[in-house]
């Protein structure tokens, strides 16, 4: 998972390596804000203007292209007809090209239409998408990335095995990036984008790019991007500190800032391989990005994953804790309980969630007769909701009453996020309600919702 940052130390006293030669990914923004056209009339806009850009900078030496789409009012649209029709046009010529969608929050903010663009498929489907790690003030507007938003897009892009093009503003939002991986919301081998400069931002000084990039994880790939005035020195910094360029006209629309020349995106590429050759780092192309980048390989994904496994003895302490946590630890009967809800946990029946080594979730069933069956004892460690393992839990365990040969299933909860979980996930109906035998589950409510299921419907 994280391991130590790879720009720490001298490892052993040895004397520090020269300038890397790892050919230089150069990631151009073509676009982002066409505001900018009003000082640079070369930033593309329409569907031709974005494809024929697309292919000049690619031939120029970029490998990664940062899309946004625009509408015929040159307004940003997250409709994702458009971006389909962009990425298809550019892939005509330039089938390597590695290509991103952006999924920003400064215009539009509802999750569905920022990952609308997540479920294109075939030759307009995006290699990479872009998640800005948490909520930032630009200069004149805010760029609005809740935690549930941030997290629901995560679990989007891994289903859909599109790698996230992370953009970090500061070391708070690297920070979140590696509380993300920890959760499985992030692959193992990620990309980054390292943005200076910005108001509100980290300023756009090397020293602070440095104090960035010495806490990225070994196995993660690099750019760094610099804001207006800050990009032509933040790229070159990148490039003899080993990483990678993000440049183009959404971050800065002049090739002199000085004497506010205006650039074109090409010009912009041209001049970062010109430094980039001659400080000895050859130019990558796009389909050597996407090897450094495992692009569409499903097993960096699949490494950050809770592994969920039959429960073992051993493992009944931290289910416990996890049932614990919810108020649906199994009791023993006494006088003040005589007909506990849950006396015990059935190991041969029972599912965990491991992540890094530690239990995260439990599922289990009661078999009631040779067709029919109860599922219970559902939990999630809280710090590990909505990463998708009471999902892979549930799956896991109907999966084993399918085999087993059960044909019916019943549950019951008194939760009503869980409820709606059940019904509109899994297909269950809602059959009556039973009164709570003591304080178990929500302490606040006092019976349960059942819930029934026919597991030859699915």
């Amino acid at each position: 998972m994280i391991k130590q940052p790879a720009y720490d130390t001298l490892y052993g006293g040895n004397p520090p390596h020269g300038i890397s030669q790892q050919p230089l990914i150069i990631n151009v923004c073509l676009s982002g804000n066409l505001a900018n056209r009003k000082i640079n009339p070369h930033v593309p806009g329409s569907i031709q203007e974005i494809t024929d850009n697309a292919a000049a900078v690619i031939e120029a030496g970029a490998s990664i292209l940062h899309v946004h789409a625009y509408d015929a009012a040159d307004e940003p649209t997250w409709r994702p007809e458009i971006f389909g029709r962009i990425f298809e046009n550019i892939r005509a010529d330039h089938p390597d090209a590695v290509l991103v969608a952006t999924t920003s929050g400064r215009i539009h903010t509802e999750i569905e239409k920022r990952s609308a663009v997540l479920e294109l498929d075939g030759k307009a489907k995006p290699d990479m998408a872009s998640l800005t790690l948490t909520s930032l003030n630009f200069p004149k507007q805010a760029s609005v990335n809740d935690p549930e938003t941030v997290q629901e897009l995560c679990l989007r892009m891994r289903y859909r095995n599109i790698l996230p093009e992370l953009e970090a503003f500061d070391l708070g939002m690297l920070n979140y990036a590696f509380y993300l991986q920890r959760k499985g919301l992030l692959p193992q081998r990620c990309y980054i984008n390292l943005l200076l400069g910005s108001l509100g931002t980290v300023p756009g000084r090397v020293l602070d790019l440095a104090n960035l990039v010495r806490e990225i994880p070994e196995g993660w790939t690099w750019a760094a991007a610099g804001i207006g005035r800050y990009q032509l020195p933040i790229n070159t910094a990148a490039i003899t500190m080993g990483g990678n360029v993000r440049v183009g006209l959404e971050d800065n629309p002049f090739y002199n800032f000085s004497e506010r020349e205006p650039a074109r995106n090409e010009t912009l590429v041209k001049r970062i391989v010109r430094i980039s050759r001659e400080l000895g780092r050859t130019i990558a192309t796009p389909q050597e990005t996407r090897e450094q980048l495992q692009l569409g390989n499903r097993n960096n994904w699949e490494a950050t994953q809770a592994k969920i496994r039959k429960m073992k003895p051993e493992d009944m302490d931290g289910v416990m804790a996890i049932l614990s946590k919810w108020n649906m630890a199994p009791v023993q009967a006494s006088p003040d309980i005589p007909a506990p809800e849950r006396d015990r946990i059935d190991i041969d029946n029972t599912f965990v969630a491991e992540l890094q080594g530690q239990l995260v979730g439990v599922s289990s069933y009661i078999l009631l007769d040779k067709t029919h069956a109860e599922t219970a004892s559902l939990a999630v460690e809280p710090d590990f909701l909505g990463c998708g393992i009471g999902s892979q839990l549930q799956e896991t365990r109907l999966a084993e009453l399918r085999n087993r040969g059960i044909h019916h299933v019943r549950t019951e909860s008194d939760r009503p996020d869980v409820i709606h979980w059940y019904v509109h996930k899994f297909g269950y109906t809602i059959t009556g309600t039973n009164p709570k035998k003591h304080s178990f589950g929500d302490p606040n409510r006092d019976h349960w919702t059942v819930l029934e299921f026919d597991l030859n419907s699915r």
